[in-house]
């Protein structure tokens, strides 16, 4: 599969690098459900998306996509916690999509409901959010059992 030209199917001006590690795009304003409708119609499987806390309370999310055997990385940052959601254009991506409102607190603009899937019923959405804002900026994942532990001071 020709990656180039289908992200030019996006946008003329695609940016667009291949890597040892695959192509790798970056798009501060990524319309991302034109994008998954795109890998939808040419057939691109989603392998998953990836969250990554940038200054203040960006996050970068990347999109990974298998194309015919080529790994294709299209990243886009979100600076309002908030993103449409593709999970009703590719299903696959209804899991993520609730593990990294989980974690971020990211809402995913036109979903129904957002349950749970790492968390309890109930729980505040942003566990990462919530262990930086505790002072625990190295590795949240590291430290996200000591913060669920104590937070609240209740053992759980």
């Amino acid at each position: 599969m020709d990656v180039e030209a289908l992200l030019r199917k996006l946008d003329d001006d695609a940016p667009c690098a291949p890597t040892a590690t695959g192509y790798w795009a970056a798009w501060p304003d990524l319309d991302v459900r034109a994008m998954a409708r795109l890998m939808r119609e040419n057939v691109v499987r989603l392998v998953t998306i990836t969250a990554v806390p940038e200054a203040g309370d960006a996050l970068r999310i990347i999109y990974h996509w298998d194309a015919d055997g080529e790994l294709l990385n299209l990243s886009t940052t979100v600076m309002s916690g908030h993103v449409p959601t593709i999970s009703d254009i590719v299903p696959g991506a209804d899991w993520v999509e609730r593990e990294i409102h989980d974690y971020y607190g990211l809402e995913f603009d036109g979903r129904s409901t957002t349950p749970p899937l790492m968390l309890r019923e109930g729980d505040p959405p942003g566990l990462f959010a919530r262990t930086r804002q505790q002072g625990n900026e190295a590795d949240p994942a590291r430290t996200a059992h000591a913060a669920i532990a104590v937070e609240e001071g209740e053992p759980r």
